[in-house]
């Protein structure tokens, strides 16, 4: 009986560590008149969905649920709900309305706090706050309160100390950070996850206000601040092109970035970033949030045979409003990005997926990719389009085979491919387009689809035949049994080559038995064990 009184107590303890116990602070809150005796149950419903869906304690769960019950009475909508934000950047008072904002503001504050719902730590920043004029409605100033009071319990030493330790063991964080880290957790001058970027080695912050609008110099001057991260990562002959971007419905532009490094020449071609806030579609690094252009000194060290990557760090909500414009990098061993993957660390800071495989060096991908033209994959393409696509393969990031075919025009399919014109067409596309890949050794006309009781028949005609095929959908479109399809659509045809799937990706690739022979014979792709020899 004593052991389960005192598990009762601890359980209190730490799900409400500033002296009152829920039914209490609401009580608190009505009779300072924050909330009437009516918005009570309003403020439970709010108060038991928000510990439902979160890992917030009842003082934070009752802070964003008074937030959302002030909302509500002002603007008569649910956030929740409605899905709906509000944003107080352009909201200014003159000094008058301000100063009369400040006495009730101040007068709020001081209920909330008397109410038990705040840290001392978050009850002076608040007060700062008001005294500078940062808030200018009640609402405004609760949301603050919420949200520092999750982040600041985030980074309480009980929940950071555990992260700087495996930091520290992975050697990410050296022994002198380490002990500085430790002392500013223990002494809470941390208050952002952010912050941690300033005791790891090889880590560096970029603050993308800093630098000036003009893509002819942030773009460079960034790439000079990613090789300062490692040494050996200098580089000449910067160069980039504007490339119009239309794969998504707002415009946008991608980056080709060419540079020397070693002697040799390194391209790369971003991600897209979105111009639709500049009519003229010009960039400015304050659009950019975290873009890929760290990965073309990531190909350096893969041809250096450096144990280390580049990669992009994420963090997780306990950051402040200044971390939103920054972003920052940071150099990892294979081991060390393992870290980042699991709990402690990962509930505060995540990195990008990056390759360590040190095989594919730019050597390597420049020969396999002339042993691809050896074997007659690109014949169908003329000299200026296969220009363009070496460029392009040259530029993408060689996670795999298929995303280095992908840069030549017509040669793999991905199956996720044939849903873009809906499950109404999925079939259908996936048959033209595997035709298409055959350059016309393939022709199927009259493709219909039909729906069946438990799955959906294509028919198509090839050669006068008609075709038809019943694919199993009861798991997915792609059940089990779609292998068969595929390793039965070229004999079925009597085609002169076969179906391929790719290993480690959905791509597809039709390739004659003489060009899968030099392919495995030279080790130019991997296949899937999907499909059958012929």
């Amino acid at each position: 009986m004593k052991s389960c009184l005192i598990i009762v107590i601890l359980s209190c303890f730490f799900n409400w560590s500033y002296g009152q116990l829920p039914s209490e602070a609401i009580d608190s809150l009505i009779k300072f008149r924050v909330i009437n005796a009516k918005e009570r149950p309003a403020l439970e419903k709010e108060v038991k969905y928000i510990r439902g869906t979160s890992r917030a304690n009842y003082r934070i769960a009752i802070l964003g649920g008074l937030e959302n019950i002030i909302l509500q009475k002002r603007f008569h909508v649910n956030p929740r709900t409605t899905g709906w934000s509000f944003s107080y950047r352009n909201e200014h008072l003159d000094k008058a309305s301000q100063d009369s904002t400040n006495i009730s503001l101040q007068q709020l504050l001081e209920k909330i706090k008397k109410s038990g719902l705040l840290s001392q730590r978050v009850y002076s920043y608040a007060q700062k706050g008001i005294e500078s004029g940062d808030y200018v409605l009640n609402f405004q100033l609760i949301g603050s309160l919420t949200e520092m009071s999750s982040r600041l319990e985030w980074l309480a030493p009980s929940r950071l100390l555990p992260v700087a330790a495996q930091l520290h063991k992975y050697g990410i964080v050296s022994d002198s950070s380490f002990l500085r880290l430790k002392n500013d957790i223990n002494n809470g001058k941390l208050e952002s996850a952010f912050e941690l970027n300033n005791y790891c080695k090889y880590d560096r912050v970029f603050d993308m206000a800093k630098y000036p609008d003009d893509p002819n110099v942030w773009l460079e001057q960034m790439h000079r601040d990613i090789a300062s991260i490692l040494p050996g990562l200098d580089f000449t002959d910067f160069s980039y092109t504007e490339i119009p971007d239309t794969s998504f419905s707002i415009p946008g532009v991608r980056f080709k970035v060419s540079l020397k490094c070693n002697g040799r020449i390194y391209k790369h071609i971003s991600l897209p970033i979105s111009n639709y806030k500049n009519p003229k579609g010009k960039i400015s690094p304050e659009d950019i949030f975290t873009e890929d252009f760290y990965r073309i000194f990531n190909k350096i060290l893969t041809d250096q045979q450096s144990p280390y990557r580049l990669h992009g760090i994420m963090f997780s909500y306990t950051m402040n409003s200044e971390d939103i414009r920054r972003c920052a990098l940071i150099a990892l061993k294979n081991e060390q990005g393992d870290v980042f993957m699991k709990d402690p660390v990962m509930s505060y800071m995540m990195v990008s997926m990056d390759d360590y495989d040190s095989n594919l060096t730019s050597t390597k991908i420049d020969s396999t990719m002339s042993g691809w033209k050896r074997m007659g994959l690109f014949a169908h393409l003329s000299e200026t389009d296969f220009s363009k696509a070496l460029g392009d393969a040259q530029a993408a990031d060689p996670f795999s085979t298929s995303i280095l075919l992908s840069n030549f025009p017509d040669v793999i399919y991905n199956l996720h491919d044939a849903l873009n014109g809906g499950p109404q067409l999925a079939y259908i596309n996936l048959l033209n387009h595997l035709a298409k890949i055959t350059h016309g050794e393939f022709t199927p006309t009259k493709a219909i689809q039909i729906k069946k009781a438990h799955g959906i028949k294509l028919q198509y005609v090839s050669k006068g035949k008609i075709h038809s095929y019943t694919f199993p959908t009861t798991y997915g479109w792609m059940d089990v049994k779609f292998p068969a399809f595929m390793n039965n659509l070229s004999l079925e045809n009597n085609l002169a080559g076969n179906f391929y799937q790719l290993k480690y990706d959905d791509a597809i690739i039709y390739l004659t038995k003489k060009q899968h022979e030099y392919a495995l014979k030279n080790k130019l792709m991997e296949f899937a064990s999907t499909t059958k020899k012929r």
